[in-house]
């Protein structure tokens, strides 16, 4: 088991508390990326977030957000694998679910990346970006590990193609 400390890039935040969380997953037939209602509709080792079944393990980067544009979750390992949507796995870190990556509508959407046996100790920094800048918009990141969940953190991202977010940074121990 791992522990948590976070930062935020140019924000000035200190390290936040953190606070307990249990998922047991699932045990349906829903894969990551369906829609979902609840854990139970969702694979073993998955759970319901945001409407939609994401993978779930000791290390988990959660992006949500609502606006129909084609916003993109970034991970950075301590061992400098970069995990987004061209390059879907890196450190034992996998990109499960990557939607809007063409049209989609305004509504419940998700990306995850999610380590589900061991992920490396050190830091990792995550960021979003919006790819196609569609639209402008919210977005919370959620991270979790086994038995810890961080605060949601997030901003709002402007409707221009390629527009990032600030960087988070978790220290995993």
């Amino acid at each position: 088991m791992g522990e948590f400390a976070i930062r935020v890039i140019g924000l000035g935040l200190g390290v936040l508390a953190l606070a307990a969380s249990t998922s047991d997953g699932g045990g349906g037939d829903k894969m990551p990326g369906e829609a979902c209602s609840g854990d139970e509709e969702c694979v073993e080792g998955s759970i319901c977030f945001n409407e939609f079944c994401v993978g779930d393990g000791v290390l988990r980067f959660t992006l949500a957000w609502s606006v129909d544009s084609d916003f993109d979750l970034h991970v950075m390992t301590p061992r400098g694998s970069h995990i987004y949507w061209q390059s879907t796995t890196g450190d034992g870190g996998t990109l499960d679910v990557d939607q809007c990556v063409s049209n989609c509508s305004a509504g419940s959407h998700v990306e995850n990346v999610v380590f589900t046996e061991s992920a490396p100790l050190g830091q990792y920094q995550y960021w979003v970006e919006n790819f196609n800048g569609r639209s402008a918009g919210p977005f919370t990141v959620s991270v979790s590990g086994v038995g810890l969940t961080i605060p949601p953190l997030g901003e709002t991202l402007p409707a221009t193609s390629g527009a990032v977010s600030a960087t988070y940074v978790i220290e995993y121990r």
